[in-house]
């Protein structure tokens, strides 16, 4: 963007969707669950974060054993713009859009503990070797936008 000449923010999220047990949280208000609330995020370092995302919402005061205990994505959050930080709505925003695309998923009404932009492409993956004609050549070595 810098050599463009344009002034767009750019921000680079890395999501890691590893089932890490190395930092876990707990809501000790909540009984004997301990789930925290779905959409809840903890700064575990500088730009660097954990989002819950389970079937545990704010308003609601059932959790069923059935919807799991999913671990929490950590996201870290960079950017090459030195002042790319100083609003600090900005990383609440980028977020909340994770947290949101974690609720849209067209297979189940239950919400994903990944977003769709994570989600989506592993399942193209996993159909992918079932082509009758493989993958084009072309395609291989080329990024695929859904």
């Amino acid at each position: 963007m810098h050599t463009l000449g344009l002034k767009i923010p750019l921000y680079i999220l890395n999501i890691n969707k590893t089932e890490a047990e190395d930092i876990i949280a707990y809501d000790l208000n909540w009984g004997k669950k301990l789930m925290p609330v779905s959409g809840t995020y903890i700064r575990i370092s500088e730009n660097q974060f954990l989002l819950f995302n389970n079937a545990r919402y704010p308003n609601s005061q059932r959790y069923a054993d059935t919807d799991g205990y999913p671990f929490p994505i950590k996201i870290k959050v960079s950017s090459p713009d030195e002042d790319a930080f100083e609003d600090a709505d900005v990383v609440l925003e980028l977020l909340t859009q994770v947290y949101q695309f974690s609720r849209l998923y067209w297979k189940s009404l239950r919400q994903q503990n990944v977003p769709i932009t994570i989600k989506y492409p592993e399942m193209v993956a996993q159909i992918a070797p079932r082509f009758n004609n493989g993958v084009p050549d072309d395609a291989k070595d080329a990024l695929w936008f859904l």
